[in-house]
C-alpha cells in the first residue's frame, strides 16, 4: 500500500512538471520559427522603387475649355490603368476673362458607360484668377461632396502631378458607399509636394474630360498632359 501511494504521489508531482516542460518547447519552437521569419517578412515589406514607362501624350486646345463637360470632351487612353500610375498636367491657356467663371478642368475617370457615374474620380480644376484646387469623389454624386486635397493660389497650373500607387485591386466603378482605400496618391505642384500618400480608393484610369464652366473664355494656348504606367523594380 505505500509503494503504490509513493508511485501515486510522483506521478502527481511529475505531471506539472512534465507540463510546464511541454510549454517550454512549444515556446523555443515559436521563438525559432519567428527568428526565421521576420526577416523574410522584413524583406517582403520593403518599399519597391516605381518607374514611370510608356509615356502618352495628349495636347488640350484652349477652345476645349470653353465649353461644359460632354461625351466629346472624353481623351481615351490606349488601355485602361488598373494598378499605379503617373499623370502630369501643364497649363499654358490665356483667359480674356480673369474672374472665377473662367475655368479650366480635368476630370481623371474609370472606364463606365454613363460619364456622370464614372466614380471614383479625381477633377483639376484651373480657373484664371489663379485658384488651383484639386477634388477626390469616392462614391456617386447624389451622397458625395468632393474631397479637396488641394487648394491654392498660384499664378498657372504648370507641371501638376498626380502619382497613384496602388497596393491593391480595384475597386468597383460608380459605388453607393466609398470603398477601402487600394492606394496612395500624392500630389506635386512644380517640385513641392503638396501631399503625400494620401489614401484613396481607386477603380481604373481609363480617360480623362477636358471641359470648362460654362462661360469660360479662353482665347489661347493649351494644355499638355501625359499619363505614364508605372512599374515596380528593385531599389
Amino acid at each position: 500500500m505505500s509503494t503504490g501511494s509513493t508511485g501515486q504521489e510522483r506521478c502527481q508531482v511529475d505531471k506539472p512538471r512534465f507540463l510546464v516542460l511541454i510549454l517550454l518547447v512549444i515556446i523555443g519552437v515559436e521563438s525559432v520559427a519567428l527568428a526565421l521569419l521576420i526577416p523574410q517578412m522584413r524583406t517582403s515589406q520593403m518599399p519597391v522603387q516605381l518607374t514611370s514607362v510608356n509615356p502618352q501624350n495628349f495636347v488640350v486646345p484652349f477652345d476645349q475649355f470653353n465649353q461644359p463637360i460632354s461625351n466629346d470632351t472624353e481623351y481615351a487612353l490606349q488601355q485602361p490603368k488598373n494598378g499605379s500610375w503617373l499623370m502630369v498636367l501643364s497649363s499654358h491657356l490665356t483667359a480674356a476673362d480673369r474672374t472665377p467663371k473662367t475655368e479650366a478642368q480635368v476630370s481623371i475617370a474609370p472606364e463606365y458607360p454613363s460619364e456622370n457615374l464614372s466614380i471614383p474620380t479625381i477633377i483639376v480644376q484651373e480657373r484664371a484668377d489663379g485658384l488651383l484646387r484639386i477634388e477626390y469623389f469616392a462614391q456617386d454624386w447624389p451622397r458625395s461632396y468632393g474631397m479637396v486635397l488641394f487648394n491654392s493660389t498660384i499664378p498657372v497650373m504648370e507641371n501638376v502631378t498626380l502619382k497613384f500607387v496602388s497596393y491593391g485591386p480595384p475597386v468597383p466603378v460608380n459605388p453607393q458607399l466609398a470603398p477601402r482605400p487600394n492606394g496612395n496618391l500624392t500630389i506635386l505642384v512644380g517640385e513641392s509636394v503638396v501631399l503625400s500618400d494620401f489614401p484613396i480608393a481607386w477603380a481604373n484610369f481609363s480617360s480623362f474630360y477636358a471641359y470648362g464652366l460654362l462661360g469660360s473664355e479662353f482665347t489661347a494656348g493649351e494644355m499638355y498632359v501625359t499619363v505614364y504606367d508605372f512599374t515596380a523594380r528593385a531599389p
